[in-house]
Parts: structure tokens; sequence; C-alpha cells
């Protein structure tokens, strides 16, 4: 492999983490733990309740340790969950108004980091990063299928 693909590779891997531990220490004052503020935002950008299963999938933890996450943020009014009517053993998680204006304020900080990111970056340059990644994750998906099965 050429040095041009490992550096690719390494880029790949490594500015989701940056992205994140940047974002957090800007969500510090908020004093949400990084699992708590993604839950937030995931739940605002779903727009609707989700199962606890689906997201502890989008936020990328376990199940498991997804609850006491949720015990903590629904002590402090911030979200709620109430039975599924389509499965009443699983639970279903929706942001309060005041989950949804908390969740309002980090989208913005969020926005604000990410302008400053791309900032000197082109609408071309960015289009270009766009259509390599979605090819990435579309062939990656492909090879991810048959192992589900």
């Amino acid at each position: 492999m050429t040095p041009q693909y490992e550096q690719f590779n390494e880029l790949v891997f490594c500015i989701p983490k940056v992205m994140r531990a940047a974002l957090d220490a800007r969500l510090k004052p908020f004093g949400l733990s990084q699992a708590r503020w993604q839950v937030l935002l995931k739940l605002r950008r779903a727009g609707c309740a989700l199962s606890q299963h689906v997201l502890a999938q989008r936020v990328g933890i376990e199940p498991a340790s997804l609850v006491r996450h949720l015990d903590a943020l629904q002590l402090d009014g911030l979200i709620e969950r109430e039975a599924d009517p389509a499965d009443r053993r699983a639970k279903r998680v929706s942001l309060t108004p005041a989950g949804e204006a908390l969740s309002h304020q980090l989208l913005s900080v969020a926005q604000e980091m990410r302008a400053e990111l791309l900032a000197d970056v082109s609408e071309a340059e960015l289009q270009v990063c766009i259509d390599v990644l979605s090819r990435l994750k579309s062939k990656a998906l492909q090879a991810v299928a048959p192992l589900e099965l």
C-alpha cells in the first residue's frame, strides 16, 4: 500500500475521535459527559422517540451502558421513557421540553465548531470528500452485510 493510502486510513479513523474530543471540550460547560450529550443530539436529530436499543446503536454503546445515562438524563428532566406500544417490554426515549431546549443549545455549539473547522474548505472540496466517503461507506456496508446473515 502506498503512503497516501496509509495516511488516508489514519485520517479516516482519527478525525471522528479528534472532532468528538474537540466538541466534548466545547460542551464541558453544560456539565454533560460525551455519551449524554450524544444521546440528546441523537434524539434531537431523530425528531421522534427512539427505542433504547436503536438509541444505543446510534450513540455507539451497549444498551446496558445506555441505561445509566438515561437514568441521569431523566433525573435531570431532559428525557422521558415510556413503554413502546408495539412491544411493552421495550422503552421509547424522547426529549422533554427542557431536553429540547438544551439540545438546541448543544447543536448550536456543534454547528459553530463545524463551521470553524470547514471554513477553509471550499464547497467543491467538501463535495469530493462526501463523494469519496460515501463510496467507502457503501463498500464497507456491503462487506459487513454477508457477515450479518
